[in-house]
């Protein structure tokens, strides 16, 4: 095999591992609710929950695309 091909071939098999990383299944682990994005819709749920868990560390990860 030329290394052109042997390049392309590198690049595809990268192409498909970050596709699979960022769109792949994920899973939490157990006893631990499923992640979710908040959205206009499940804002006031999210508050309940949080104000519901006072007692213990929360955590809320704000992540931007700029």
């Amino acid at each position: 095999m030329n290394r052109k091909r042997a390049l392309w071939l590198i690049i595809a098999i990268l192409l498909l591992a970050v596709t699979f990383y960022l769109w792949g299944s994920s899973h939490t682990p157990a006893g631990q609710p499923a992640l979710v994005s908040l959205n206009p819709t499940n804002v006031a749920e999210f508050q309940r929950s949080f104000n519901a868990a006072a007692a213990s560390t929360r955590i809320v990860l704000l992540v931007s695309p700029t």
